[in-house]
């Protein structure tokens, strides 16, 4: 049986994160709305459903080197593992002695961003990527960094809607879009927290393996 990949496996999750911000950003422009009494074919949850669509599209469009330069806010070297022995400095599970006696077979101690991630990447990630520790920290960085970008999208969405987009302006309130300024802060800060524990989740589990097996 072919194995689901983690962005396919986040999908159902993406999707309530698109729902639930879109729906407060609609209940905030319309305090006294009943849930109850919306119809389903309406003016109101068409304008709703194109947006949860266009955020979709969007997010699965954008590449993905884009995406971490939105969370990580830089232009290049974004990702954590570009500073996984900084990280792994911060971090009280590892020894960093060992850590470092470890990778100078590897790289120097002082080596550019570039070579620290590949190291990292071809040494510690990729041959463990699979187990759980790192799985999962994987799969939650993922997640986070593409609700970020959905988050912006619905934003920005919002705020020209409201602007040039008559129907939308009849639906969503002028300050709606704080609304998505806030989820895509709340999953900035997560994507970072997951982001960096998947680093180091692979480097605690790279210092555990015997060495015979490590590569």
């Amino acid at each position: 049986m072919a194995r689901l990949s983690l962005k396919t496996q986040n999908l159902p999750m993406l999707a309530l994160v698109i729902i639930a911000q879109v729906s407060v950003a609609y209940g905030f422009s319309n305090p006294d709305f009943s849930w109850s009494a919306i119809e389903v074919f309406s003016p109101d949850t068409v304008v709703m459903a194109l947006i949860m669509l266009l955020a979709a599209l969007f997010s699965s469009l954008l590449p993905a080197s884009v995406k971490h330069q939105l969370v990580y806010f830089r232009l290049n070297n974004v990702l954590p593992g570009h500073r996984f022995m900084q990280l792994a400095a911060y971090d009280p599970r590892i020894d960093l002695l060992s850590l470092q006696h470890k990778v100078m077979a590897l790289m120097p101690l002082n080596a550019p961003q570039e070579q620290q991630n590949r190291v990292w990447y071809q040494h510690i990630y990729q041959p463990l990527q699979h187990e759980p520790l790192i799985k999962d920290a994987h799969k939650a960085f993922l997640l986070w960094r593409d609700s970020v970008v959905v988050s912006l999208v619905i934003g920005l969405m919002l705020a020209l809607g409201v602007i040039a987009v008559p129907v939308a302006a009849a639906v969503f309130a002028p300050n709606s879009f704080f609304v998505s300024v806030f989820f895509a802060l709340a999953c900035v800060l997560a994507a970072h927290h997951s982001g960096k524990r998947m680093v180091t989740n692979a480097v605690v589990t790279w210092l555990m393996l015997p060495r015979s097996n490590q590569k």
